[in-house]
């Protein structure tokens, strides 16, 4: 440090010194901090450096990989690379190897900076590096600026001297990772050199390290005080490297534990998977590990690498990211005993990647969502709403047709209504249909024919994904998916939630929302975002936001039915009662959420009763081993409970509390677990369950949807003193002509009313609403939602016994009701002789798409003067036919 001040102070200026005297030095080298700008060759350098640094993120941000500019940028920041190393070699600054000036290999350190931001243009190209993960990110961009501010050294303090060398310690590492990474690449490109010179990038990351390494090495020697931050920078990333890669080790030994003790098991009744992911940590370090091969790039030395398959499309997401530390971990101990199959439901049981993880049959790269039009109908005196969200996605490829994939998730007990897509500018309606006449046409179509269609699935779990097919590189698509859902209540207040979803980038995205009250609200309150309540409409325009709620009081309810083929349909209070219920045996649904005091006292309580868990079959809790059990279990991050193992259900309660992720039924559908469960479904009743502090599994919650269990929620103190206390149990109100939606504190009725026919349709095809008495306006969604929980109900146990999908009468009431569910599928397709080729026809007996515009809206001015104008010419060709006849 000493030794370089000396270069570029004065004679008379002490040795060591940081200031010098104002006679000795001309008045722009006064300050300490301007000194390493003097020399005029590295502040050229800066600004070379920095021009080159934002260009490279703006393409990021904002260009397109798939383009052929991608090319072109990088003959940009490849020409600023080379004109500086010109630069650098007429001053003769350029042998690092030499005893130069500071400012000499201050300026050496910012072209070698400049070409590897061009070896990183270059990649775009050809992926030598697939996508750097974030931190990586983070720490190259630190160790750039580190480079950059070694400049500056000799102003800082001898702390801030020490965090500099750390971090340039750390980058050494980093950097020589890259160069053993790229050490494959090295006798192509030698000849390379010769041939083309582009291939000197290969070598960039060998002469950063050499360059930084030397002087590491110098200054350890030569500084004594630099030595504990040397020191730190190159032991801490060895440290944390070690730690990850145990770690990982560690996570790896436990697959092949849990694998090995599968084969063990007294029962079949879980796959091998359930087991393994019961025992792992959901973090990040599982999450790679679960993903290396699919999101994160394996390596050059794994065999089984992207490395060199330049423009390949992954799995999840179609992008694969570059983590060193996976590739160092993946390298030593592969995970290569867990197969795919499992490993992705892995992810979906632990990370809820679920959307991630769906079947693509074209990529979705290159796919943003531009804008999002939010639209509702609220009815709170139905306790009811209806919402549009129109989409237009964008494919910002320029050669690439791409299939955009969107996952909806629905509140408990909504369903959709609608499904729409724009085809050449007019808006195409989709039919309703079975599963399978869907899945085949959408397969057909985008797999062999690459024509227009859009299709929505029902899914478990209250999600519904929707597929839209082709989406032409550079142009827009425009779909819309109606959803009618019940409102929630809770102490007098009703809470209207926004339907969030999954899908392209919407970070970007514009959004509109305009919702419409048929009544005007009370006690109402909204997020900041949106516009002041205007008579019935609440507006906002801005950018997308996913997370809204709006809350407003809870009046009457209405009493006008709607009516849909001789069947009126109206709701009234949900109250719920109770039944006597002493329940002779208690199961537990044991994991880790449960608490160990809430164990002892639903155990202390639920004596003398026999008290049963799931411990590879089905265990009696004692004294002597409930401890040694409840800790055993206690480490399942989840549980899936066999219910068909549980003897005399009708005499039986299941106490469970679980966490928000967990298997689906569909993930244990190809299991001997769905083989017991068909068995079962001849058995009749609901199974009591109680839901501590109302937290059910998800496979749990999907058994109660589909009324397999009858589920009463509420605290352990409730537990004791309601159903071991009073010995009741919240008594069924659901039957064939009866539903209940108790979050929305209604049941919708179904009644017979003779002699009454179907609304007529409109113009549109669209079904009228009723009017009441008042002249009120009844929504038909109250038909929609019974008949959606009518066939939840229906379905039942009878879920993997796929033979429900073609039961006529259930097809039959889902297409009356034009709703999604296990048993219809909706599809939009480009003509009618696709229709008719695949066999979906239009079904006008009942119910179509639901709409906005066939809810009983006043008119805008300007449609009542189209409708005047049209009454006019109507009035004034009756008039002169007459006269005509006359004459």
């Amino acid at each position: 440090m000493k030794t370089n001040l000396k270069t570029l102070l004065p004679p008379t200026t002490a040795p060591g010194s940081v200031s010098a005297q104002p006679p000795s030095f001309p008045a722009y080298t006064r300050s300490r901090w301007l000194l390493p700008l003097q020399p005029g060759l590295f502040r050229v350098g800066l600004l070379l450096l920095l021009l080159s640094g934002a260009v490279f993120v703006g393409f990021d941000a904002w260009g397109n990989r798939e383009s052929g500019a991608t090319f072109s940028f990088f003959l940009f920041h490849y020409g600023l690379a080379i004109t500086y190393s010109v630069m650098l070699l007429g001053k003769g600054l350029h042998k690092f190897w030499q005893g130069q000036a500071i400012t000499g290999r201050s300026a050496r350190w910012v072209a070698l900076l400049l070409w590897l931001i061009s070896a990183f243009a270059l990649n775009r190209n050809f992926a030598v590096f697939q996508q750097s993960t974030g931190w990586l990110v983070v720490a190259l961009v630190i160790t750039g600026t580190a480079m950059v501010g070694y400049g500056w050294h000799d102003a800082l303090t001898i702390n801030a001297q020490r965090v500099l060398y750390a971090v340039l310690g750390a980058g050494v590492w980093l950097l020589g990772y890259a160069a053993v990474y790229v050490s494959p690449l090295y006798p192509w490109s030698i000849p390379g050199v010769i041939a083309l010179g582009i291939s000197v990038h290969t070598f960039v990351p060998t002469v950063l390290v050499v360059a930084l390494g030397k002087r590491l090495w110098i200054d350890y020697r030569t500084t004594e005080h630099l030595r504990p931050g040397i020191i730190t920078g190159l032991v801490a990333p060895v440290i944390a490297v070690g730690i990850f890669v145990v770690t990982w080790s560690n996570r790896v030994g436990q697959i092949e534990q849990a694998q090995a003790a599968h084969v063990t098991t007294k029962t079949t009744d879980l796959p091998a998977w359930v087991l393994v992911g019961q025992t792992l940590p959901a973090d990040w370090i599982t999450a790679r590990l679960l993903q290396v091969g699919n999101t994160f790039d394996e390596g050059p030395f794994s065999g089984r690498s992207s490395f060199g398959n330049f423009g390949s499309q992954m799995a999840l997401d179609d992008v694969k990211q570059h983590d060193p530390l996976v590739v160092i971990a993946n390298a030593l101990f592969p995970a290569t005993s867990l197969p795919e199959t499992d490993k992705v439901k892995l992810l979906n049981v632990l990370f809820n990647e679920r959307h991630g993880t769906e079947e693509k049959m074209w990529s979705g790269r290159n796919v943003v969502t531009q804008s999002v039009i939010s639209q509702a109908r609220i009815w709170p005196q139905y306790r009811l709403a209806y919402t549009e969200k129109t989409i237009r996605v964008r494919n910002t490829a320029q050669h690439t047709t791409r299939e955009a994939l969107y996952t909806f998730y629905l509140p408990n007990g909504a369903t959709v209504s609608a499904l729409s897509l724009w085809i050449n500018g007019r808006e195409a309606p989709a039919r309703l249909t079975t599963v399978g006449k869907a899945d085949t046409a959408y397969r057909t179509i985008v797999g062999v024919e690459s024509r227009d269609p859009a299709v929505a699935f029902w899914q478990e779990g209250g999600r519904v994904t929707v597929r839209v097919f082709p989406c032409i590189a550079g142009q827009d698509r425009q779909f819309k998916i109606g959803i009618t859902q019940p409102l929630t209540v809770a102490n007098g207040k009703l809470t209207f939630e926004n339907i969030a979803f999954d899908g392209p980038g919407a970070g970007l995205a514009q959004e509109t929302v305009q919702l419409d009250f048929a009544q005007p609200p009370t006690g109402f309150s909204s997020p900041w975002l949106f516009d002041k309540l205007a008579g019935n409409r609440l507006t906002h325009t801005g950018g997308y936001d996913p997370d809204w709620q709006l809350h407003f009081d809870a009046p009457t309810l209405a009493t006008g039915p709607f009516v849909l083929a001789n069947k009126a349909y109206h709701i009234t209070d949900y109250q719920p009662t109770t039944e006597v219920f002493s329940p002779e045996t208690v199961y537990l649904d044991l994991n880790a959420t449960w608490k160990a005091d809430e164990f002892d006292t639903v155990v202390q309580s639920a004596k003398p009763r026999p008290v049963w868990v799931w411990d590879d079959g089905l265990v009696q809790l004692t004294e002597q081993n409930q401890g040694e059990i409840f800790a055993r279990l206690h480490q399942r991050q989840f549980t899936v409970f066999p219910i068909y193992r549980i003897q005399h259900p009708e005499t039986a309660l299941l106490v469970s509390k679980g966490p928000i992720t967990g298997p689906v039924l569909a993930d244990l559908k190809a299991d001997v677990f769905a083989e017991n469960m068909t068995r079962a479904a001849k058995q009749t009743g609901q199974l009591h369950t109680f839901s501590l502090d109302n937290q059910l599994s998800p496979m749990l919650r999907s058994l109660a949807e589909l009324r397999v269990l009858a589920v009463m929620p509420g605290t352990v103190a409730d537990l004791m003193q309601t159903v071991f206390g009073q010995k009741t149990f919240i008594a069924p109100t659901e039957s064939a002509t009866s539903i209940a939606i108790p979050q929305a504190g209604i049941v919708i009725r179904e009644t017979v009313v003779a002699g009454k026919r179907m609304p007529e349709k409109a113009a549109t095809g669209q079904t009228t609403v009723e009017k009441t008495s008042t002249g009120g306006l009844v929504p038909d969604h109250l038909a929609r939602l019974f008949v959606y929980n009518s066939l939840m109900q229906q379905v039942g146990r009878r879920y993997f016994d796929k033979s429900y999908r073609d039961d006529e009468t259930l097809q039959k009431q889902a297409q009356q009701a034009h709703i999604l569910s296990p048993v219809s599928t909706l599809i939009v397709l480009e003509t009618q002789a696709d229709y008719d080729r695949f066999g979906i026809k239009r079904d006008l007996s009942g119910l179509d798409n639901a709409t906005l515009k066939s809810d009983g809206a006043v008119p805008e001015p300007h449609e009542w003067a189209m409708m005047f104008l049209l009454a006019g010419v109507a009035s004034w060709l009756f008039w002169k036919k007459r006269r005509h006849a006359r004459a």
